[in-house]
This record gives structure tokens, sequence and C-alpha cells, in this order.
């Protein structure tokens, strides 16, 4: 049985994963609080099944602060076009963070490899 890479993302559409997207059914604002983020590229096939691929992993201690000046995904966007930022308040957000990282293997981190 083939694995479905859609599967891997059915997280980011629990309650504890928002996204400043209007568009997105786990629309929240950025906080003022700490947490972990991921910002991924959404690929839509012809079938229309979204698939992800997760760029970058950080994490923050004012989230809301980190999205409006986040340098890395304003050059992301130019180079991949659209993309979503998704965010989860957690006070352990470094140990959080080092574990997606390792999860994922983000293209753009270098640390934690």
């Amino acid at each position: 049985m083939e694995k479905d890479p859609a599967n891997d993302f059915k997280f980011l559409r629990s309650e504890e994963w928002k996204t400043p997207n209007t568009y997105d059914s786990n629309f929240g604002s950025p906080p003022t609080k700490s947490g972990v983020y991921i910002i991924v590229r959404p690929i839509i096939e012809l079938s229309r099944i979204v698939h992800y691929e997760v760029l970058y992993v950080g994490s923050a201690s004012n989230i809301k602060q980190r999205y409006e000046r986040h340098e890395v995904m304003r050059i992301l966007s130019i180079v991949y076009g659209y993309l979503q930022f998704y965010f989860k308040v957690i006070e352990d957000y470094k140990k959080e963070e080092i574990a997606l990282i390792k999860k994922y293997h983000p293209k753009f981190n270098q640390q934690w490899r």
C-alpha cells in the first residue's frame, strides 16, 4: 500500500494550528505569545489533492512580530509564489521546533539537520 503524503499534513487542520490566511478554515490572527510556525508551499494536483512541501520551520517568543518581519518568508514568496504560514502557540517552542525540523527536513533550515 502506497503512503499518501497528504496524510502527513492533516495536523495542520487541527484546532491548535492556525493561519493568518482568511480563506482557510483555521484562520487566526498571529498572537503575541510564543510558539512554532511552519512555512509551506501548497502543491495542488490535477485531481485537486493538496500536498504540502515544508520550506521552513521556526519558533518565536512573539509569533505576531516574527510573522510581520519574517525576511525568509518574503524571499521565499518571491521564489515560490503563494505560501502558507501556520503557527501553534506553545510554551516549549524550541523543543517543538527541533522536533518539526527533524521530522520534515525543510529545505531552508540549516541547523538541526
